[in-house]
C-alpha cells in the first residue's frame, strides 16, 4: 500500500511540473509578441550614421536638399528638369555656365617652335657639358659658347671653292683647312663628340641645323655666319677634291649626314639666288638617295628620302618650266 501511494504522488507532482512549464512558455510567448523588437545593430548603425560615400547633410537642409540618384549630385529639391515623367531616369548632368567660362580660363599656354627649339638646344648643351669628356677640355663658358665660336671662325676663313686643283698650294691648304682653323683641339672635341654620342648624332645634328637658320632669321647677334657663308661649305663639301677626300675618311653615316646638309644649305642658297658657283644640285641629290636607301643604320632614314625627293621633284618642275637656272 505505501509504494501504491508513493507511486500516485510521483505521478501528480509530475504532471503539476509540466503544467506550471507549459503556463511560464505561454506567458513568455504572448508578452514577447506585444513587444516591439529592437533594431539590429547593423541596422542602427546605418540608420544613426550616414555612409561615408554620401555627402553629410545638416539637419536644416534635410528638407531642402536631395540627392538624385542619376547623378550623384547634390540638388536643391524642385530642381530637377522639367518634362522628366516620374519613375524615368534623368538624363546625364552637364557642365553649368560657370563651369564652362572657368574651364576656359584654366589653359596651358602653347609654346612656339622657336621656344621648344631653344629649349631642346638648351638641354641638349646642357646634357654635353655633363659628360666627364667635355669636362676635360675645362671649357669656360660651356659647348653652346663653343660651338658658336668655332662656327663664327669657320664663317671668317672659308675654303677656296673654285679652282682648288690649279694650285698645289691651294689644294694643300684646303685638304687641311679645318685644323687650320679649328686648331687641334677644336678637332679633338667634334671627334670626341661624335664618338661618344653616336646615338644622337642625327638628333644633333637635325637641332643644330634648324637652330642656325632659325637664329639667322631672327638675326640674333650671337650666330655669326649666313646663308652665304654656309654655302661655301656646302660647296666644298658636295663639288672640291679637298671636301670629298675629307667626307671619304668619315664613316659611312657622318658622311651622309653631312651630304645631306650640304645639299639643303646648296638648295637654301639656290632659291635665295646665292648658288654663285652654279652648282647643280641634282646629281649630289641622286648619289646620295641611292647611298641612303642601301643604309640600315640612319634614324631618320625616311624624312631624308622624303626631303631629298621633295628637292629633286620641285627642281625638275622648275627645269622644265624654264625657271631654275641650274
Amino acid at each position: 500500500m505505501a509504494m501504491t501511494g508513493n507511486k500516485k504522488y510521483f505521478v501528480a507532482a509530475g504532471i503539476l511540473f509540466v503544467f506550471i512549464v507549459g503556463a511560464v512558455l505561454c506567458w513568455y510567448v504572448i508578452s514577447f509578441k506585444e513587444q516591439p523588437l529592437p533594431p539590429e545593430r547593423g541596422a542602427e548603425t546605418m540608420m544613426e550614421k550616414p555612409s561615408p560615400e554620401m555627402p553629410v547633410i545638416p539637419p536644416s537642409r534635410k528638407e531642402t536638399v536631395a540627392e538624385t540618384v542619376v547623378t550623384g549630385k547634390i540638388d536643391a529639391a524642385g530642381s530637377e528638369p522639367e518634362g522628366v515623367p516620374e519613375g524615368k531616369a534623368l538624363p546625364p548632368a552637364t557642365m553649368t555656365e560657370t563651369a564652362k567660362k572657368e574651364s576656359r580660363r584654366i589653359h596651358k599656354p602653347v609654346k612656339s617652335y622657336y621656344d621648344r627649339l631653344f629649349g631642346d638646344m638648351n638641354v641638349l648643351f646642357a646634357y654635353l657639358d655633363q659628360q666627364d669628356y667635355i669636362r676635360e677640355y675645362g671649357l669656360p663658358e660651356g659647348t653652346k659658347r663653343q660651338v658658336l665660336t668655332m662656327l663664327a671662325d669657320l664663317s671668317a676663313h672659308p675654303p677656296v671653292i673654285s679652282g682648288e686643283t690649279r694650285d698645289i698650294f691651294i689644294l694643300t691648304r684646303n685638304m687641311a683647312h679645318f685644323y687650320r682653323v679649328l686648331g687641334k683641339d677644336n678637332i679633338l672635341f667634334i671627334k670626341d663628340i661624335m664618338s661618344h654620342e653616336r646615338e644622337i648624332v642625327e638628333q644633333f645634328a637635325d637641332l643644330l641645323y634648324e637652330w642656325i637658320f632659325v637664329e639667322l632669321r631672327r638675326k640674333n647677334p650671337e650666330v655669326k655666319t649666313s646663308v652665304k657663308d654656309l654655302y661655301e661649305y656646302a660647296g666644298f663639301f658636295l663639288t672640291t677634291l679637298s671636301g670629298k677626300a675629307y667626307l671619304a675618311r668619315r664613316l659611312s653615316k657622318t658622311r651622309m649626314i653631312v651630304l645631306y646638309y650640304s645639299i639643303l644649305i646648296l638648295d637654301m642658297a639656290d632659291r635665295d639666288e646665292l648658288n654663285r658657283y652654279g652648282i647643280d644640285i641634282l646629281p649630289p641629290v641622286n648619289l646620295l638617295m641611292d647611298d641612303m636607301e642601301n643604309q640600315r643604320n640612319l634614324d631618320y632614314q625616311r624624312k631624308y628620302l622624303r626631303r631629298l625627293g621633295s628637292i629633286k621633284q620641285r627642281v625638275i618642275r622648275q627645269r622644265e618650266s624654264g625657271v631654275a637656272k641650274y
